[in-house]
């Protein structure tokens, strides 16, 4: 395939080496100091994005211009979801989004969905989240311990609170728990590097082709 990466970051730079690892050909690469547009996306069929929540609007409009499928690995752009997974659809491009494209945070989601189900119907148990990253994230709590939030509440349990930490060098570790006066349960995912999300990345651009529509990564792999 004909990637093209926006955001070169250290995430963005594992995606590039990935790719090329799976045979895949980088057409371009944009950095935070050069404006995207549809012309600088020409001859890509998909653009991975691991850059800013401030950036991902323009993004999309160069994308949708170019008819240019999109995987979006960014985070902290929640608020908008509803009206760029709109003027995504009217485009008719292909678009998978995750808070945490990591195989690893993507089976926790399944798993946490079943936990909460479970403790639900045991009863007495509350959930609560734990996650940290390193001092450079800015946006907290983060995209995955948000989505672990929901599928906690899609369970019926309680709101889980998150308490979020921001330093040091941690790549990410979220710990969803569960606890009871009689029992304390913890599921743990924790980040040893980027390759793991820039993997995740570079498959879901794999699945991605040749399909239209806005999807989750576990609805676009069949989760």
């Amino acid at each position: 395939m004909n990637i093209a990466l926006h955001g070169t970051g250290r995430t963005g730079s594992a995606a590039r080496r990935i790719a090329l690892e799976r045979s895949h050909e980088i057409t371009v690469e944009i950095d935070s100091k050069t404006l995207v547009t549809a012309s600088s996306l020409s001859g890509a069929e998909v653009v991975i994005d691991f850059s800013h929540a401030t950036a991902l609007d323009r993004l999309v409009e160069a994308a949708c211009e170019a008819k240019v499928d999109l995987v979006i690995g960014t985070t902290g752009w929640n608020d908008r979801l509803e009206a760029i997974r709109a003027k995504c659809l009217d485009a008719e491009i292909g678009v998978v989004w995750a808070p945490n494209f990591s195989p690893g945070a993507t089976i926790l989601f399944a798993v946490a969905r079943r936990a909460a189900e479970l403790a639900k119907e045991f009863g007495g148990f509350e959930g609560g989240i734990e996650e940290r990253h390193h001092g450079q994230k800015k946006d907290a709590p983060s995209g995955t311990a948000i989505r672990l939030a929901r599928e906690v509440e899609r369970s019926g349990l309680n709101k889980p609170r998150i308490g979020a930490s921001r330093v040091g060098h941690e790549p990410g570790k979220h710990t969803l728990f569960f606890d009871s006066p009689d029992d304390l349960i913890e599921l743990t995912h924790r980040a040893r590097n980027r390759d793991g999300f820039a993997r995740g990345a570079v498959i879901a651009a794999e699945h991605l082709h040749g399909q239209k529509g806005f999807l989750s990564f576990e609805e676009l792999i069949g989760f």
